[in-house]
């Protein structure tokens, strides 16, 4: 009894962090997002290092840079900036690019 009690519970918690893991924006909306909106400044690729501007950081280095989180880039990405154009994000885009830009931290 304990044990199936046990193997409920795990389940549980499984099945709930797959379901704020969806909440959290798609991977894949947020890629294509970027590669549509924000490319033309930033480095977007994973695996591209320079940018087209020069001073717009590659997605991947805001992605590693320390202490970066999911509320970190909610308020980058929500507050403006002298240097970036001022876009206004709709709460699933927003939610799609920093998803993406999290995708491209190294573990």
């Amino acid at each position: 009894m304990r044990c199936a009690a046990l193997i409920a519970a795990a389940t549980l918690i499984c099945l709930a962090g797959a379901a704020r893991a969806e909440e959290f924006g798609d991977v894949y909306a947020g890629q294509v997002y970027v590669k549509d909106v924000c490319a033309p400044c930033h480095a977007v690729q994973p695996e591209a290092s320079m940018s087209p501007k020069i001073d717009a950081p590659s997605f991947a280095a805001v992605a590693n840079t320390p202490g970066m989180t999911r509320t970190a880039l909610t308020v980058w990405l929500t507050t403006p900036h002298p240097t970036m154009p001022n876009y206004v994000l709709e709460h699933q885009d927003l939610d799609n690019v920093i998803a993406y830009i999290l995708s491209l931290k190294n573990d």
